[in-house]
């Protein structure tokens, strides 16, 4: 059986990113181990178990690594991605959502809920709906919600990923953002794919990057999954908040506009700058609009991951698996 070294320098050829094969790698490994075989053995079925692998297709030295869920998912907006790199991101996500659903509580489900219904909910407590209302709802509901800082394959496109293992989901959001009215759009539409039904066909929904709103002669599900996103967010699924002049508006000026108007149409002025740059396609502006929106620009990924460590029960996390999921949510690695 291949040394340690080897088998990094294996994966790493397969593909993996070595972000994602030092995260994988066990805590108890150490170099006097090589000399077992017992633990070479279970070196290989702690790092597939992580990454999504087969581990029988890792004990073959000169056999190529397979990936256990690679046909479960749909994936939406592709561009040329790799049966490879779909695989990959399938698997390591399926891997992952396992372990997050194992530590979440089964609550009640929002499938088959309505947006209206969840924005009435928000609303009777705050102004307007934000991405930390999102998260509550999620977690409330049993839906762990976690924002990747480690990702399979070096190349990553993926904004976000829903699915399902039984009767339970979990959302993994991939794009980055320095404000959350973005992260709270991608956030809104995972949901949308869960209560609607999305996931009852295949068992996992990828979202790929796209800035445009899907049409609904690009993929019915997209559509529908954007208008329930954009019900939640401003109470419309095709909001119309902008004036005949508006193409001609600055930075500052839509920031204005948008701080002014949030509370009376109860629309988060984030969400309402998005919604100019959706319609607009004058994206500049859009986003030059959020530096002026909030009061300062930070990793919205660390809002998200911290609401997950309060919510995951991480007592019931299997001992080796937890130093993994710890890096993947960019917290500190015990090594």
């Amino acid at each position: 059986m291949d040394n340690a070294a080897r088998f990094r320098q294996r994966l790493k050829n397969f593909g993996f990113s070595d972000p994602a094969i030092e995260a994988a790698w066990p805590t108890w490994w150490s170099e006097d181990a090589d000399a077992s075989s017992s633990a070479k053995t279970e070196l290989r079925f702690s790092v597939s178990r992580k990454l999504g692998l087969d581990p029988r297709s890792l004990l073959e030295d000169d056999g190529e690594p397979r990936f256990v869920w690679r046909d479960e998912a749909r994936f939406k907006r592709l561009s040329g991605e790799s049966e490879l790199e779909k695989a990959a991101i399938t698997s390591f996500g399926v891997a992952l959502g396992n372990v997050l659903i194992s530590a979440t509580r089964p609550l009640s489900t929002i499938q088959g809920v309505g947006p209206t219904s969840l924005r009435d909910l928000i609303l009777r407590r705050q102004d307007f709906v934000r991405l930390l209302d999102l998260l509550s709802l999620s977690w409330s509901t049993g839906i762990p919600v976690v924002h990747l800082r480690i990702f399979p394959w070096p190349q990553k496109r993926m904004s976000a990923m829903a699915l399902c293992r039984g009767s339970r989901y979990a959302i993994l959001l991939a794009k980055d953002s320095m404000y959350p009215a973005h992260i709270a759009f991608y956030l809104a539409h995972e949901l949308a794919h869960v209560a609607l039904g999305h996931l009852e066909r295949e068992n996992v929904v990828v979202d790929l990057e796209d800035t445009e709103l899907a049409t609904g002669s690009a993929d019915p599900e997209e559509s529908a999954a954007d208008a329930f996103a954009l019900e939640l967010l401003t109470g419309e699924s095709s909001p119309k908040v902008l004036s005949s002049t508006s193409r001609k508006v600055s930075a500052a000026g839509l920031a204005d506009a948008a701080l002014g108007a949030s509370r009376e149409l109860r629309i988060e002025p984030g969400t309402l700058a998005l919604c100019f740059g959706y319609s607009s396609g004058n994206w500049a502006v859009a986003n030059a609009a959020m530096e002026r929106i909030y009061s300062s620009a930070k990793p919205v990924w660390r809002e998200v991951n911290q609401v997950a460590l309060r919510e995951l029960a991480l007592g019931d996390v299997a001992e080796d698996v937890l130093p993994y999921l710890m890096a993947v949510l960019g917290g500190t690695d015990s090594r």
